[in-house]
């Protein structure tokens, strides 16, 4: 499963955040994946997953939010996102005008639950 929180934080610190993204990895945020700070257009996805020990993902959540708290410090959660992370490909993934491309289509890698890489190759 995958969990992000996207949060509003202050010009100041998202201007941290215009040129980069943060990937952080250990056991305390997730012992088969990473947890991350990718920011969006005027706020910041803060996640993690896991595949192995999906019971723990809040815990895993409350981590990378450690980790990172000083960047964030003061910001307002906007929503809580989770979704499950595919482990097959999915048979249909053009029907008409539409394309499932990335997660949707199911391109991640199984061991890892990775799919940045393919998400950017599929589109």
């Amino acid at each position: 499963i995958a969990f992000q929180e996207r949060i509003k934080i202050d010009d100041e610190k998202m201007k941290f955040y215009e040129d980069l993204a943060e990937m952080y990895v250990g056991d305390d945020v997730s012992p088969d994946f990473y947890g991350w700070v990718f920011p969006k257009y005027d706020h910041v996805g803060v996640g993690t997953g896991t595949v192995v020990n999906r019971p723990a993902i809040k815990q895993y959540q409350n981590a990378i939010r450690k980790r990172c708290e000083k960047k964030i410090e003061g910001g307002k959660i906007l929503k809580i996102e989770a979704h499950p992370i595919p482990e097959h490909y999915r048979p249909k993934r053009v029907l008409n005008r539409a394309a499932l491309v990335g997660d949707a289509a199911g391109y991640v890698t199984k061991c890892s639950g990775e799919g940045i890489y393919f998400a950017a190759k599929s589109g």
